[in-house]
This record gives C-alpha cells, sequence and structure tokens, in this order.
C-alpha cells in the first residue's frame, strides 16, 4: 500500500513538472533590471540601412539604447538616427497566434518598437541582420506598423498601419501586439492602454521573432513577455 501511495504521488509529480514545462515552452518573460534577465536569449541584430552595431546599456530598472552624447534631440531624430539603432531579439522561435508585450518610454519624440521579424540574415561582417520585419512604434504622435522587406537585393518600407494618438516623454507604456491567424486572414492588433488598432496582412509570416528596437533617440525598455 505504501509502495502504491508513492507511485501514484511519484506519478502525479511528474504529470505537474512537464504541465509546468509546456507552460514555460509557452512563456516567454523577462524584467530588464540587473540579474533578471539573461542577454543569452536575445540576438543582437542591426538594420541592413546602415553599417552602425549599437548596443543596449543596462540600468538600474531598464535597458537604454546607447546614444551619441555630443548629438542633440534633433538630430537623433534625422541624420544621426543611426547611431542610435539597436535592436534585440528573442531567440524563441514563434508560429501561430501569440501575444507580445513590451513596457517603454522614451525622450523627446521617438522611438520605441516591438518588431515581429522572419529569420534575420547575416551582414557581409557576419553579424546578425534583419531581413523581412515589422516594426510597431510608439512616438509622440501616436503608433505607426511599418513592413519592412527587400526588393532587388535593398531594403524597402511601407507603413501598413497607424493609429494617431497623442503620447507624452518620459511615462512609461505597455505595448501589446497580438499576432492572430484566423479565416479571415493574418490580423495584427495593437494596443497601448486604451487606445488600440488592428489590421489584416496576408503577408505575416505564421513563423517568426519576436523582440525589441531602439531608434531615433533615447529609448528605454523595462519589461517583455511572449505568451502564447
Amino acid at each position: 500500500m505504501k509502495n502504491s501511495k508513492f507511485w501514484r504521488y511519484s506519478l502525479l509529480s511528474a504529470v505537474l513538472i512537464i504541465g509546468c514545462a509546456v507552460c514555460a515552452d509557452d512563456i516567454f518573460e523577462c524584467e530588464f533590471k540587473p540579474g533578471k534577465w539573461n542577454k543569452a536569449d536575445f540576438i543582437e541584430v542591426k538594420s541592413s540601412r546602415w553599417p552602425n552595431i549599437n548596443v543596449f546599456r543596462q540600468e538600474k530598472d531598464h535597458i537604454v539604447n546607447v546614444c551619441p552624447a555630443d548629438a542633440t534631440p534633433q538630430e537623433m531624430l534625422g541624420k544621426r538616427a543611426a547611431e542610435t539603432y539597436a535592436a534585440l531579439l528573442c531567440k524563441k522561435p514563434l508560429s501561430g497566434n501569440c501575444e507580445i508585450k513590451a513596457e517603454m518610454s522614451f525622450d523627446y519624440r521617438m522611438a520605441p518598437s516591438i518588431v515581429i521579424a522572419e529569420k534575420p540574415g547575416t551582414a557581409a561582417n557576419g553579424h546578425p541582420e534583419f531581413r523581412t520585419h515589422y516594426e510597431i512604434v510608439l512616438f509622440d504622435q501616436g503608433i505607426n506598423v511599418w513592413r519592412h522587406w527587400f526588393k532587388d537585393g535593398k531594403q524597402v518600407w511601407r507603413k501598413v498601419g497607424y493609429l494617431n494618438a497623442r503620447f507624452l516623454p518620459n511615462v512609461k507604456y505597455e505595448m501589446e501586439v497580438d499576432i492572430k491567424f484566423t479565416g479571415r486572414g493574418p490580423v495584427m492588433e495593437v494596443s497601448v492602454g486604451d487606445k488600440k488598432f488592428g489590421f489584416i496582412d496576408d503577408l505575416l509570416p505564421r513563423e517568426y521573432y519576436a523582440g525589441i528596437i531602439a531608434c531615433e533617440g533615447i529609448n528605454r525598455f523595462y519589461e517583455f513577455e511572449i505568451d502564447k
């Protein structure tokens, strides 16, 4: 009888452990605080538009893109934007319906982003480099969704969705991007607080990666989460 109870308990424990592993496999979350996240879970990815390979700096409760100290906010928004661009792509491959969330803030005007990307390629110098990808961009005048792809070997882009709204610098916002594959077609829904919009895009990939991009100024990221 004791052995029987032991085996029943062992079997139940195994089921619970397996169940937790499945849940863990469907969820990725981290806080960008020292000791609360592992850089090895991410890939540093560059843009094909510029040769720059920029990084994030760890702060007390967030990470922030390293920007040129001698550049004005207007310069980082324009001619020196390449010096501000930094991206982290979660190594975890995704497929089907997913929710991606990031808590973020910005200085001046823009432009922290969630990125949805096909598998990165490799630049001439061997560094991972974006190919087809979507940038869901928060800025002071709303949210833009840009699809980037390659035509004749050159990166091109198009705005495929947008929301006009007022967002403030130095305020934390949580952005959520929901990817859904429905009978109407692939759907992307984007929300920040009570502001929400969505659109159908037949080119949304069924297999993809998710991450964050900082560009065109000082951008901070506090948390990142993926939920199946």
